[in-house]
């Protein structure tokens, strides 16, 4: 059991079973979809499917739920060039999410939507250029990316309210909250106020439910860049401990007679 739960091993089980719930989704739009384009309810796939999304969250949670130590940023970040990579690849993602594709609002959030998935490009390259030379960002470079998602769900709640069928749009609802909140704690460590467990839970929850949602996805190029930044640039599996200060030594002598 406590090889199960061994903290290096984490990246790799969510991507392996990543890639297990979007075979079961191919499978599940392959053979359980009826004439008028519906799925079957309840079909064995798509419940073995929410049987293992509900076990691998559930595993995520229990693995990190002790990987606690040093909440400063120079502890958990080091310089790195893959995680300049992960930033990039998102950053490609979401600049080609806005420019091929419109708002699905109108008006003050769509505008919003559009401003924020200009900006977010250029704080992830800024940060990622930050992140290879081991330098901590300013927390607005990965705050900003984490607005952007936020805007994307809210433009999208009608479209995915108006649909009768929760496995068209739960994985990519779930998915963006969890690479939002990945990039909020990023911001958080860059402001110093990092909580590890909430990082790592957020970042390899989205590369579960990312990898998965690619099987039917309407934005495959913001999810592939978030499922290789979050796997690129979660904080250290192996923490320094907890800082404990020492106390101050008392002295034990009396006080000095005058002379």
């Amino acid at each position: 059991m406590k090889h199960l739960f061994k903290s290096a091993n984490l990246p790799t089980m969510a991507v392996g079973l990543g890639f297990a719930a979007q075979l079961l989704r191919r499978l599940l739009y392959a053979v359980a979809v009826d004439e008028k384009n519906l799925l079957a309810l309840h079909h064995p796939v798509e419940l073995v499917l929410w049987l293992l999304s509900a076990a691998v969250l559930l595993y995520l949670g229990l693995s990190v739920r002790n990987l606690d130590g040093s909440r400063e940023y120079e502890d958990n970040f080091f310089p790195s060039k893959s995680s300049k990579g992960g930033h990039l690849a998102a950053a490609i993602g979401i600049a080609l999410t806005v420019f091929t594709n419109e708002p699905s609002m109108s008006g003050t959030l769509g505008r919003l939507w559009l401003v924020f998935g200009y900006l977010s490009p250029l704080c992830l390259m800024g940060a990622g250029l930050l992140r290879q030379q081991g330098r901590k960002p300013f927390f607005l470079l990965h705050l900003i990316p984490a607005l952007f998602l936020t805007l994307h769900i809210v433009n999208h709640y009608q479209v995915w309210c108006a649909d009768p069928q929760l496995q068209d749009y739960l994985f990519t609802l779930l998915g963006t909250m969890a690479l939002l909140f990945f990039l909020f704690y990023n911001a958080c460590f860059d402001a110093d106020m990092g909580w590890r467990r909430r990082q790592l839970f957020a970042g390899l929850a989205a590369v579960y439910l990312l990898i998965a949602e690619l099987a039917a996805s309407r934005y495959p190029w913001l999810y592939l860049g978030g499922i290789l930044l979050a796997l690129t640039d979660l904080c250290s599996l192996n923490p320094v401990p907890k800082k404990i200060e020492e106390p101050k030594e008392e002295s034990n002598e009396g006080p000095h007679d005058p002379a």
